[in-house]
């Protein structure tokens, strides 16, 4: 419900080369919702391993900070 039908725009921006840095506090708090975790945890993986990619992100402090929110938030997931 959180996510409603913008959830595949949000995970193409995600993978796309240069991500806006507005995607990191957005995943963020995303995260804090367990209906959030849960898409950003899909079962392939893919979002996890590009949010680890971005976590070394150099080109933005902003992304890297929500992002690594994000992940520490998804460690709540069961």
């Amino acid at each position: 419900e959180a996510l409603g039908p913008g959830a595949e725009p949000l995970l193409r921006a995600l993978s796309s080369a240069r991500p806006p840095a507005e995607l990191g506090a957005l995943l963020c708090n995303l995260s804090q919702a367990p209906e959030g975790r849960r898409a950003l945890l899909e079962r392939s993986g893919r979002v996890v391993r590009r949010m680890l990619e971005l976590v070394r992100w150099k080109e933005s402090v902003e992304l890297r900070r929500g992002v690594v929110g994000a992940l520490r938030n998804c460690c709540f997931e069961h």
